[in-house]
């Protein structure tokens, strides 16, 4: 008799609208809960920080060399006009000074980000120098100008410019090199793939133990004067060859991969001992159950610990 499934039967029931917005929902919160469990996530956050940072720090310095390039051109150019070239190249001098500036503060964030030392003199006075420099040609023109009287904010304006702009450029090696070092301090970690496991093979039956036969068998009493002659003991050979049983491919084979499916290790372990502790198929609504994924993903897990050899009907 051949009995038919019934293929209505199998079919998960549709969830209704509000269930399944909430299990979308819930699938999101779960993988968004994993992925804020990676210590890589660390390492973005810290890069987007620097990012931020570096450029705030890059556009006030831009402001504020502005201003300082201003006050160099004012004094060297002097009662120069615009027609004379040498009014147009003072215009260049304090850019010069601050891209110098700049680029050795870089190489001492990129020192000081791997833990080196740097104990050179001649860093220093560079460094101070620069200042220096910017610091006068900004503030002569300002106590002694060519025209009118001091102005206290002038002064005041240009003295604090040049000293903000310095420390900025100084602050911002600084904030490069922390942020790489506290990037490099950070341990990545991957959650490790828990191993399927073996399958049992049933060990092969041992051999039976040689069989003997009674040297004797009682007869019954018989009234004849002459005894009958005692049969010869049967001797059964040592031992039999038993053939040796293979193991089938369905006896050792290997749970299914959910590779490809976008599954977390976690609740791949959680299907595995669902389908272990059933006693029939597993179906896509008993997945649905057991870890709220959604239909479709769950009916491929279905699939693939449907066994190779179903098709639906039962001899």
């Amino acid at each position: 008799m051949i009995v038919v499934d019934n293929p209505d039967t199998d079919k998960p029931a549709k969830q209704p609208r509000p269930v399944r917005k909430l299990s979308k929902r819930l699938d999101v919160a779960r993988q968004l809960h994993e992925l804020e469990q990676d210590s890589a996530l660390d390492i973005v956050e810290i890069e987007r920080l620097r990012v931020s940072v570096t450029r705030s720090l890059w556009l006030f310095l831009a402001i504020g060399s502005v201003f300082t390039t201003t006050g160099v051109q004012d004094f060297l150019a002097g009662h120069l006009t615009p027609t004379d070239p040498v009014w147009w190249g003072c215009w260049g001098v304090e850019p010069c000074l601050v891209g110098i500036l700049i680029t050795v503060l870089r190489w001492e964030a990129a020192m000081i980000a791997r833990e080196i030392d740097i104990d050179s003199k001649a860093v220093d006075w560079l460094k101070r120098f620069l200042l220096g420099s910017t610091l006068v040609m900004n503030v002569v023109p300002a106590l002694w100008p060519r025209e009118g009287g001091v102005s206290a904010g002038m002064l005041a304006a240009h003295l604090m410019v040049p000293i903000l702009v310095f420390f900025l450029a100084e602050v911002m090696p600084i904030v490069q090199a922390r942020c790489t070092q506290a990037r490099r301090a950070i341990n990545l970690t991957t959650t490790p793939t828990p191993a399927p496991a073996p399958a049992s093979v049933p060990a092969p039956a041992p051999a039976p133990a040689p069989v003997t036969v009674p040297a004797a068998v009682a007869e019954p009493a018989t009234p004849a004067p002459v005894p009958a002659a005692a049969p010869a003991p049967v001797q059964v050979p040592a031992s039999i060859p038993v053939p040796r049983v293979e193991p089938t491919s369905d006896a050792v084979a290997e749970p299914p991969a959910l590779d490809g499916l976008g599954i977390p290790a976690v609740m791949q372990a959680q299907i595995r001992r669902l389908v272990a502790d059933l006693d029939r198929p597993v179906t896509a609504v008993d997945i649905q159950q057991a870890t709220r994924l959604p239909a479709s993903i769950a009916s491929k897990v279905a699939d693939r610990f449907t066994p190779a050899t179903a098709n639906g009907y039962t001899h």
